[in-house]
C-alpha cells in the first residue's frame, strides 16, 4: 500500500511540474493543442453525424411504416424510379390476391403516385398526389391531425377530396384552416377534408409535402396512359404484415404468387421489385456506417497532425530543458522519472486540447439539432472515450521525446548552454 501510495505521489509531482511547464510557455502551449484539439473536435463531429444520420435514416423509414413490404412493378434488380418502358404490370387484383393468398397479410394498400400542380386563389405549389386507400392510413401510420381521412364511400364514388400535409397547407392557405376550402389539382377541384399528422423532414425529404386522394379518384382525373398501363393497374402496393416473423416468409410467398400470377419462366428476373421495411434499414445502416468511417478516416487525418505537432514540441522542449534534465539526474532522479515527466507533459497537453475540442463539438451538435433539425447525439461514452484517446495520442507521439530525454548523459547534459 505504501508502494502504490508513493506511485501516485509521483504521478501527481509529475502533473504538477507539466502544468508548470506549460505555463511558463503558455503561447506555445496553446498553439501546440489546437492540432489536437481541431483532430478531436473533427473526429467526435464527424461519429456524432453518422449517427445522426442512422437516426434520421431510421426516422424516416418509421414514417412507412413497421412490417411492411413495398411491391414496385419495376424489374427486380432495376435501378432508378419505374419507367413505361422497362416496368411490369401490378393491379388491384394483385393486392387482392395477396391479402387473401399469403398468410400473416393484415392489410394492402394500393397506391396511384404523380406529381401535380395544386393551385388556390393567388397561390400554386407542386407537390405529390398519393391515390390511395384507407388502408393507406392503417399500414403508414397516418392519420389526419385536423378533419377526416379518406373512407371506403370516397373511394366508391371517386370523390374529388383530399388530405394534405402541413407544408402543403401552409404553401396554399397561410394561416387559414384549409379543411372545407376548395383546390386545383391540375384544374381540377377537390375539397380539403383533412390535414395529415406532420411526420417532419428526414435527410432532406419532407415527409408533410403530399396530397392523398382516393384511388378512384386519382385514376380517373389526375393520371394519364403513361403512369398506369390498364385500368386497375397501380404504381406500387404497400402490405402491412401481423407480425415482423410472418414478414420474412411473406416476402418470398409475395415473389411467388406473381411469379404464378404471371407466368414467369423459371430462371427469368422478376418484372417487379419486393422490398421490406427491414431490408430497407439495412441497407441504408450499412451505407451510413461506411459514411461515418470515411468522415472518421478523413478527420483522423487532423488529429495525427496534431500528434505530430506534439511529438515536434515536445522535442523542442527536450533541447531547451538539457540542463534542467542534467540537474535533476545529478540529484538522483532516475531514467525513468525524466521519461515519465515528458510523458505526462504530453498526455496533459493532448488532454487539455482533447477537452476543449469535446466542448466544441457538444456545441456544434448542439446547433446542428437546433438550426438544421439534424440530429448529432454524442454519447457519454464517445465524450470520455475522446478525451482518453486524445491521453493516448500524447503518449504515443510524445513517447521518442520522452525516450530521448531519459537517454541524455548527465554530464553531457549539464554542460549544455
Amino acid at each position: 500500500m505504501a508502494k502504490i501510495g508513493q506511485n501516485i505521489a509521483g504521478w501527481g509531482v509529475n502533473v504538477a511540474i507539466a502544468f508548470t511547464a506549460l505555463g511558463t510557455n503558455l503561447m506555445r502551449s496553446i498553439l501546440t493543442t489546437l492540432g489536437v484539439m481541431i483532430g478531436v473536435f473533427s473526429v467526435i463531429l464527424a461519429v456524432a453525424v453518422g449517427a445522426g444520420a442512422q437516426v434520421s435514416v431510421t426516422q424516416q423509414i418509421a414514417t412507412l411504416g413497421s412490417n411492411m413490404a413495398i411491391v414496385v412493378p419495376q424489374p427486380d434488380g432495376g435501378d432508378g424510379p419505374p419507367r413505361p418502358t422497362d416496368r411490369g404490370r401490378l393491379t388491384e387484383r394483385d393486392g387482392r390476391a395477396i391479402l387473401r393468398e399469403v398468410p400473416g397479410v393484415s392489410a394492402v394498400a394500393p397506391q396511384i403516385r404523380s406529381s401535380v400542380q395544386v393551385t388556390t386563389p393567388g397561390r400554386s405549389a407542386t407537390t405529390q398526389t398519393v391515390g390511395a386507400t384507407p388502408e393507406f392510413g392503417i399500414i403508414s401510420n397516418v392519420s389526419a391531425s385536423d378533419g377526416r381521412f379518406l373512407t371506403r364511400r370516397d373511394v366508391g364514388s371517386a370523390a374529388r377530396v383530399a388530405v394534405i400535409g402541413t407544408t402543403v397547407a401552409d404553401k396554399l392557405f397561410g394561416d387559414d384552416s384549409p379543411v372545407g376550402q376548395i383546390m386545383r389539382i391540375n384544374r381540377v377541384p377537390f375539397t380539403v377534408i383533412g390535414i395529415l399528422e406532420s411526420k417532419g423532414s428526414n435527410l432532406g425529404n419532407d415527409n408533410d409535402d403530399q396530397i392523398i386522394v382516393p384511388l378512384t379518384t386519382a385514376r380517373q382525373r389526375l393520371v394519364s396512359g403513361t403512369v398506369t398501363l390498364g385500368p386497375d393497374d397501380v404504381t406500387l402496393l404497400f402490405v402491412g404484415f401481423e407480425d415482423e416473423e410472418s414478414l420474412v416468409a411473406g416476402q418470398k410467398q409475395i415473389k411467388s404468387l406473381l411469379r404464378g400470377r404471371y407466368r414467369v419462366p423459371k430462371g427469368k428476373i422478376n418484372p417487379f421489385t419486393v422490398r421490406t421495411t427491414t431490408e430497407i434499414a439495412e441497407a441504408t445502416g450499412q451505407v451510413t456506417q461506411i459514411f461515418q468511417a470515411v468522415l472518421v478516416a478523413i478527420a483522423s487525418i487532423s488529429l495525427l497532425v496534431g500528434g505530430i505537432g506534439i511529438m515536434n514540441i515536445m522535442l523542442v522542449s527536450v533541447t531547451e530543458r538539457t540542463r534542467e534534465i542534467g540537474l535533476r539526474m545529478a540529484l538522483g532522479a532516475k531514467r525513468s522519472d525524466i521519461r515519465n515527466q515528458f510523458l505526462v507533459e504530453a498526455a496533459v497537453l493532448c488532454v487539455i486540447g482533447g477537452t476543449i475540442g469535446l466542448v466544441l463539438a457538444v456545441a456544434a451538435a448542439s446547433a446542428f439539432a437546433a438550426y438544421a433539425n439534424f440530429p448529432a447525439p454524442i454519447s457519454v461514452t464517445v465524450a470520455i472515450g475522446a478525451v482518453l484517446f486524445s491521453a493516448v495520442i500524447g503518449l504515443l507521439f510524445g513517447g521518442y521525446p520522452a525516450i530521448r530525454a531519459s537517454r541524455l548523459s548527465p554530464i553531457e547534459a549539464l554542460r549544455s548552454e
